[in-house]
């Protein structure tokens, strides 16, 4: 995954990678992220997604502006258990230089 991503929750570049993360997940593939800056990244603000109100312009439970890059929510996807599998994903950050 390599794309660069804005830090605001209705991006939907990060509802794509999630959707990516389930397929690698299911087919058995690694999933690598190339990371890059969150233009966004030095503050967090807006409120937080309410589950009742998620779809693919807001999939996650994380404020408007997030603060995240896509590596760190990659994490954050996985170690919150919201990828709807129940295989395990091998995934790489590749962080940033």
């Amino acid at each position: 995954f390599d794309i660069q991503d804005v830090g605001v929750r209705y991006y939907t570049y990060i509802s794509s990678m999630h959707y990516m993360m389930e397929a690698a997940a299911e087919a058995g593939l690694p999933f690598m992220v190339l990371d890059r800056p969150n233009p966004n990244g030095d503050y967090v603000d807006g409120p937080m997604l309410e589950p009742e109100f998620r779809s693919f312009v807001g999939m996650h439970e994380i404020p408007l502006v997030h603060g995240l890059t896509v590596g760190e929510l990659a994490h954050m996807i996985i170690g919150e258990g919201w990828l709807n599998t129940d295989k395990t994903l091998s995934l790489t950050v590749i962080p940033m230089q």
